[in-house]
């Protein structure tokens, strides 16, 4: 339960970034201070001196303070003279134990690598006992139990972040009066017995080549004084501000270059639209009535009734082709309807005039100029008239077998004036030239 506890600790404490766990092995002697015949005239018990070891896991909660538990072997060998006896112990003793790290306590920052370390604790000690002769002590139940509380000083020298050596000093009191087995010897007034001890030990560190031991720093790493912790967080803080704010403001900035192309942008589309309007449109004078406007007529002074192109542009019939416009007896115009290019029967019968007219005199040339009425916009009104110009055309040259390239058709668009939607705007005259 102890080291569950530890481990939780120890978990929720990773987030400081310290390594807190060390693990120390000891080797050394004991003497065991019991119910045997004291030499007033000397100052250690009369026990004999035996080899001790034993290992020890510390969990540091702070550069100051820790958690460990132990564990010793302890002989305990002892002679009495009166009555003789040889005294044979075997104690097992397991403790927890806080400890203080006092350098570091009376010099937080110091950088000395001696620690002066104390430790207190309880702990429990389970016991074997052989009594030499059986006879003289009457000996019973050969295992014991005790309550054991440990007083510890250590002497510790870190010569690597992950390693250090130090010798401890144990004097260790227990409950019972009877460590050594033999109760015949327990004196009047006395209540327990104890063990002194001093041992070597090696600890090693873990983790504490990736990150620092909680052992080997000074307290201001631990625990640095608040004022420059808020005042290095506001500066974290404050710098990804920056970041933000300039990130934001190149963005800001990309998008006002963007915004600038863009406007750039439309407007030479816009004054390109606006050019184009006004070359597709119809609306304006027509100084030579030729049905093209001046503002795209590239000859806007040709003779009356001369064939030209969508441009106002002469069509490329020989010079000596004279034109004349056909009466209205003689060739009517041909009407369609809203929106359409077929032809009724009406347009069928002016057909057949304007064909039987060519067949008479094969060496006339003949335009076809398709019209639409005012309604739809210019770009539409320009291919309708010039499908209606094709279909005439078309009409003539498969059905009436009339030489293709003696007819030009050719689409004017919006008839201008009037700008009514009506059926007489909706047709195709005919212009007659001859060589």
């Amino acid at each position: 339960m102890v080291f569950s506890i530890l481990f939780i600790i120890n978990a929720n404490s990773e987030n400081k970034g310290f390594s807190r766990w060390s693990l120390s092995l000891e080797y050394g002697y004991n003497k065991f201070d019991g119910d045997i015949n004291v030499d007033l005239t000397k100052i250690s018990p009369p026990s004999l001196l035996q080899t001790t070891h034993g290992a020890s896991i510390e969990y540091a909660l702070t550069p100051i303070w820790g958690l460990s538990l132990d564990y010793y072997y302890f002989p305990l060998r002892a002679k009495t003279n009166s009555p003789a006896v040889q005294i044979s112990t075997n104690l097992h003793n397991s403790d927890l134990n806080a400890t203080i790290n006092f350098t570091r306590l009376i010099f937080p920052q110091s950088k000395s690598k001696f620690y002066f370390i104390g430790a207190v604790g309880l702990g429990y000690a389970y016991y074997i006992y052989d009594v030499t002769p059986t006879s003289t002590v009457g000996l019973g139940s050969n295992t014991g139990s005790a309550i054991s509380i440990p007083v510890i000083f250590t002497l510790e020298y870190n010569f690597s972040k992950p390693l250090s050596l130090g010798a401890n000093l144990h004097y260790r009191a227990y409950n019972k009066d009877d460590l050594e087995g033999v109760k015949a010897l327990n004196y009047k007034g006395v209540t327990n017995d104890f063990i002194g001890a001093g041992t070597l030990f090696l600890r090693y560190k873990f983790h504490s080549g990736s990150k620092d031991h909680l052992r080997n720093i000074k307290m201001d790493r631990y625990a640095p004084d608040e004022a420059l912790v808020l005042a290095r967080l506001n500066a974290e803080r404050i710098n990804k501000l920056d970041t933000a704010q300039n990130k934001l403001n190149s963005g800001i900035n990309r998008l006002d270059t963007a915004l600038a192309k863009l406007e750039s942008k439309v407007d030479f589309h816009a004054s390109r639209l606006d050019s184009l309007y006004v070359i597709l449109s119809n609306d304006g004078p027509d100084t030579d009535n030729d049905g093209v406007p001046d503002v795209r007529d590239l000859e806007p002074d040709t003779p009356p009734n001369t064939p030209v192109d969508f441009w106002g542009k002469t069509l490329k019939i020989p010079v000596s082709f004279s034109v004349t416009v056909a009466s209205a007896e003689d060739a009517p115009a041909v009407y369609f309807d809203f929106d359409r290019f077929t032809l009724d029967d009406n347009a069928l019968v002016v057909i057949s005039k304007i064909a039987a007219k060519m067949k008479k005199d094969p060496g006339l040339f003949l335009e076809v100029r398709g019209y639409s009425d005012y309604s739809g916009n210019n770009p539409y009104n320009q291919q309708l008239s010039q499908r209606r110009s094709d279909r005439v055309k078309k009409e003539l040259v498969d059905v009436w077998k009339i030489p293709a390239d003696h007819i030009v058709a050719n689409g004017k668009g919006k008839v201008i004036e009037p700008r009514l939607s009506y059926r007489p705007n909706r047709r195709c005259d005919f212009f007659f030239g001859k060589l």
